[in-house]
């Protein structure tokens, strides 16, 4: 991130006071520094295209395969036979006996 001109000297002074101030916490951030190092900065979304397009896809295909996904339930639901009441017979012309039992029993 890019700094103006007149941010970067307010910055520079308040390090100067802090050293100044506090020698001791100035030694332990430099220390810091130096053990971890700032991570080099990544370039904006609006640099890299290719990003941009991965960005606005991942959210296309959540979209599709939630849709996807509702479209199967409700078809798994809506194509099930219906149930009798538990008060009602079978429907007429069906056979409430087994596979094996023969027709006359």
């Amino acid at each position: 991130m890019s700094h103006s001109t007149d941010d970067r000297r307010v910055l520079a002074e308040i390090e100067r006071r802090l050293a100044h101030d506090d020698p001791e916490l100035v030694a332990l951030f430099v220390t810091l520094v130096q053990q971890f190092p700032p991570a080099p900065e990544e370039p904006r979304p609006e640099a890299r295209p290719e990003r941009r397009r991965r960005l606005r896809r991942k959210p296309a295909v959540i979209v599709f395969l939630l849709i996807a996904v509702l479209g199967l339930i409700l078809t798994a639901v809506l194509s099930a036979p219906p149930s009798p009441s538990p008060g009602e017979d079978a429907p007429s012309g069906t056979h409430s006996g087994s596979v094996l039992d023969p027709p006359g029993r």
